[in-house]
Order: C-alpha cells, then structure tokens, then sequence
C-alpha cells in the first residue's frame, strides 16, 4: 500500500469515530461469527488487550450500559453450555459498516 493509500485508510477509519481496537474487534468478530471474548484472545485472534479491557469495548460496540447508549454493532447472544460466556456477532448495522468498508478498501491503492 502506497503512503497515499495509508493517508486515505486511516481517515476512512475514523468514521465512525472508533478506536482502532474497536476497529479490530468488529473485523475480527466478522471473520469469526459466534466466538467468546475468551475464545478469540486465547487463540491469538484479539491481540487488543486483556478479555476485561476487551469486553469494556465489546459493551460500547454492543448495547451499552445503563449510563451510556452503545453503538448497536455487535450483539451478544449467552453462550448455551455456560451462561457465563456470550457469543459475539455482529448486528445489522454493523455488517453494513463492515461492507462499507470492504467497498471503499477497493479503491484505495
């Protein structure tokens, strides 16, 4: 990839104003539909952080918490064997950004 490319893909982005581990998160979730935090951290998937500081973005990627809205990308469905876990999925509106992404990583050289 060219300088150039590099210039265009970091402004492409921030919008939506995601972190890059946000950013990572919701690419690796896409390759790896119905995975646990634990799951994609132990098999070197997620290399963001911890599966505590993980889940922290998880939850604003996801529903949110009661004091602050989440941006409605990921859902989260319990795990059935061990209610502790929940597997990770991306929502509507977080596939189309993925696909909106996808779309303009093609015209970046």
């Amino acid at each position: 990839m060219t300088l150039n490319g590099l210039i265009k893909l970091t402004s492409l982005l921030q919008d939506p104003h995601l972190t890059i581990i946000q950013w990572q998160i919701l690419l690796v979730v896409a390759q790896n539909p119905g995975e646990t935090i634990t799951d994609l951290v132990y098999d070197e998937k997620l290399d963001c952080g911890t599966p505590s500081d993980i889940a922290v973005s998880v939850k604003r990627l996801g529903e949110g918490r009661r004091d602050r809205l989440g941006l409605g990308l990921l859902k989260k469905k319990r795990h059935e064997d061990d209610a502790r876990y929940f597997r990770l999925f991306l929502s509507a509106k977080g596939k189309k950004l993925i696909e909106k992404l996808k779309l303009k990583l093609r015209t970046i050289r």
